[in-house]
């Protein structure tokens, strides 16, 4: 087996492992035996729920997709949600949306979510057009709640919780520290994104972009699509790698960042090229310590399924939103110097600053 093929393997087994871990709790709830025998005890640090009791069980939909190894964290947030939960009259059921992410699927799932009687919904806003959903279903007494991009609009539209990462800041910081990496030396940088239409994305691409000013690096052009594809962003970091001879960066603003740890360490130019991405996973921890990849920003990607889904319960059981709807999330710079701290395979699950 040749490497590309393997990379197409290795990312195709992660995407069903992704996808049947996902599909075994859509649209009908999470695992109820894990849920008997999982840990039920809040988590120090994030919200808790109320200590009111509510009249009849309460059902909060979580939507997500399953495209790559961030919705592993997301999902596990909602389950561990769900055991929480379970003793005090609530559900939380994790929904997989579809193949697609975009405004129209995000609605339609939304939509479905209130249809199947769900009076709490949490979902990945993949724009501002689905904060005409939260403004139609709060007035209805619906309470929803938004994660992975901060919007004004989810509080404007009477939403209940946006929690994410400020993605803007959190480009400015991949920035410094690229350059800081680099050792301040002038050379090119290739960006690599989900797609230009994903807000998160992009916003991530523009604080990045903003924060090499000054600096001695330039950018190859403005950034090339991967669709969160750990495949095609290995396709891409080798384009960049053959085509440029002076290259000494990689930024990767979406899923599928270790596809460019792994073309920089089949390049053999671990030592010359630092990549530098999104998200606490297991394949990004493991591209961190064979020195493929310089480093990682998380997100609190249990939290956005945790945290929201405990918001929302509480929502609905007291008719109280949270004292602020725009939450921002935890986002600590990740390298091999201060990885025992954030490692999930090393502190208890749901740590702040694990995800």
């Amino acid at each position: 087996m040749n490497l590309r093929t393997g990379i197409r393997s290795l990312t195709r087994g992660t995407a069903v492992l992704v996808a049947v871990a996902m599909l075994a709790a859509a649209c009908g709830g999470g695992d109820d035996s894990k849920a008997a025998s999982g840990p039920s005890d809040v988590i120090s640090g994030r919200p808790a729920p109320t200590d009111q009791k509510p009249s009849s069980q309460v059902k909060v939909a979580m939507i997500g997709f399953a495209n790559n190894p961030y919705w592993v964290s997301v999902k596990s947030g909602a389950d561990y949600a769900n055991r929480v939960l379970s003793s005090r009259n609530g559900k939380v059921d994790w929904i997989v949306a579809g193949d697609n992410i975009d405004v129209q699927t995000v609605s339609s799932a939304i939509k479905g979510a209130d249809a199947q009687g769900y009076k709490g919904i949490g979902f990945f806003i993949a724009g501002e057009g689905n904060c005409a959903d939260i403004k139609t279903l709060s007035a209805k007494g619906a309470k929803l709640g938004a994660y992975n991009t901060l919007f004004d609009c989810v509080g404007s539209s009477g939403g209940t919780v946006n929690y994410a990462q400020e993605q803007y800041k959190a480009g400015q910081t991949a920035a410094k520290e690229m350059i800081k990496a680099t050792g301040g030396k002038a050379g090119k940088v290739g960006v690599i994104v989900s797609q230009f239409t994903a807000p998160g994305s992009e916003q991530r691409r523009k604080g990045f972009v903003d924060g090499l000013q000054g600096s001695s690096l330039t950018l190859v052009g403005q950034g090339v699509e991967a669709k969160d594809s750990a495949s095609n962003t290995f396709t891409a970091a080798q384009n960049y790698l053959q085509s440029n001879s002076d290259l000494v960066g990689i930024y990767a603003t979406a899923g599928g960042p270790f596809g460019a740890a792994q073309a920089v360490a089949a390049a053999k130019k671990q030592d010359t090229v630092k990549v530098i991405g999104f998200d606490i996973t297991t394949e990004n921890i493991d591209a961190i310590k064979n020195g493929s990849m310089y480093g990682v920003i998380g997100q609190d990607a249990f939290g956005q399924g945790y945290n929201v889904a405990i918001q929302l319960y509480n929502a609905v059981v007291t008719g109280k939103n949270p004292d602020q709807v725009a939450q921002e999330a935890e986002a600590p710079f990740v390298t091999k110097d201060n990885l025992a701290q954030h490692d999930p395979s090393s502190v208890p699950l749901g740590t702040p600053g694990a995800s």
